[in-house]
């Protein structure tokens, strides 16, 4: 449902961005249409005031796909629009959630599986905390319906789990994950600790860069003499 969520909120800010455009199209067709009839410019106005807010949200498209690329192959985390977030650590642990709600952390080279925790990873986290080499905290043990604690060697992949304190069933798997965010040890806390803020400075950056450039270059043609494309 994530993912599909995530879906559904790129194309509603395409159709707001489109929405918006045609608005400002139309607004801009209609100044540099006057511009035109009293002489301060030329008829390329017109075709890029109309083509320019077009222009801006197919940069915006752009910038997005770059921010991506960026993200997941040299930050090596999400582009914050997934619906599997994810981090990379320093020793190259990746840290995320399945659909946004299974925590999980995995070694290099290693994927999750169905068991909650096997060779290189462990999953339906709750809590977590990354104290080089260790990971611990606690998980939702499907088998006994409960919450364990547990312990991760890094350098062995050794995983120990002690038996869970009390059983809860499926309700207590599901409080835990409806708190996750807030709980101080949460398995979120390592996400958002191991998480670089360059790639969206990165983006920031080129979105100002090519749209500034759009309101310059729709400025020089505005400020063309007429007869530079009216000749003939």
């Amino acid at each position: 449902m994530a993912g599909f969520a995530v879906f559904a909120t790129i194309l509603l800010y395409a159709l707001v961005a489109l929405i918006a455009a045609s608005i400002l199209s139309v607004k801009l067709y209609r100044v540099a249409k006057k511009r035109v009839s009293e002489g301060l410019c030329g008829r390329k106005a017109v075709v890029f005031a109309v083509a320019a807010p077009f222009l801006g949200v197919l940069w915006l498209l752009i910038a997005f796909l770059v921010h991506v690329q960026i993200s997941n192959r040299l930050a090596h985390q999400d582009c914050g629009l997934s619906g599997d977030p994810y981090v990379t650590l320093p020793n190259g642990y990746v840290v995320g959630s399945l659909n946004t709600y299974s925590g999980y952390f995995k070694a290099p080279g290693y994927e999750t599986d169905v068991p909650i925790a096997g060779p290189g990873y462990a999953r339906s986290l709750v809590d977590l905390k990354f104290s080089d080499p260790y990971f611990i905290g606690t998980q939702f043990d499907s088998s006994s319906s409960g919450i364990r604690k547990f312990v991760f060697d890094t350098r062995t992949l050794e995983f120990h789990a002690e038996k869970p304190e009390s059983s809860g069933g499926e309700d207590a798997w599901g409080d835990a994950q409806t708190h996750a965010h807030n709980d101080a040890d949460s398995y979120w806390k390592v996400y958002y600790q191991y998480r670089h803020s360059w790639p969206q400075y990165v983006f920031i950056g080129l979105l100002l860069i090519g749209e500034v450039a759009i309101f310059l270059g729709l400025r020089k043609i505005w400020d063309s003499p007429p007869s530079t494309d009216n000749a003939g």
